[in-house]
């Protein structure tokens, strides 16, 4: 039989800082990824950061928590969680990202708050996770990598193709020709 997967608790496994930044600093063609508490990326002309790392929002009022994988240059709004692991050799950041998203409803329901949802670093410092040796972690990420950009490359065809569909009905229905 099989020795049991290890787990380890993230306050032992990763870092966590925060962001500085105050929401306004958005700006809309800036230089630099702006990580918020929102689904969507924002942009700024300041960078903080030049890491690998998962960003994880720190609140959200129905407590939907986005979780982020990014590498380069990029700043982040004062709630947003930057998620470091210690040592890179015990736990791979692209693993760390994967590890994390079943952990996003355990997260909303243990969220405190009544009209915002904040995640604080005790919840986040105890919450476990499987720890299995560095290769297993770096083939489940580079597999999980994959899925992930070919969805992301469906989802932009959709969008080319929805486009594509409304012109269409605009030249035969609206113009008619």
């Amino acid at each position: 039989m099989g020795a049991a997967l290890q787990t380890g608790k993230l306050g032992d496994l990763v870092t966590f800082k925060t962001g500085k930044l105050d929401s306004n600093a958005a700006v809309s063609d800036g230089d630099y990824p702006f990580f918020t508490c929102s689904q969507e990326t924002l942009r700024t002309n300041t960078f903080s950061f030049d890491t690998e790392c998962v960003l994880l929002a720190g609140n959200n009022a129905n407590g939907i928590f986005p979780l982020k994988y990014f590498k380069g240059k990029f700043d982040a709004y004062q709630r947003t969680y930057i998620v470091r692991p210690r040592d890179t050799n015990e736990l791979t950041t692209k693993f760390l990202y994967y590890a994390l998203r079943p952990k996003l409803a355990e997260f909303r329901s243990m969220s405190t708050g009544a009209a915002t949802k904040f995640l604080t670093l005790t919840i986040l410092n105890d919450t476990e996770i499987q720890l299995p040796p560095l290769p297993v972690q770096q083939r489940i990420a580079g597999i999980l990598s994959t899925y992930d950009e070919l969805i992301e490359n469906s989802q932009r065809r959709i969008k080319v193709l929805e486009s594509m569909a409304r012109a269409l009905y605009r030249e035969w229905f609206v113009h008619f020709r």
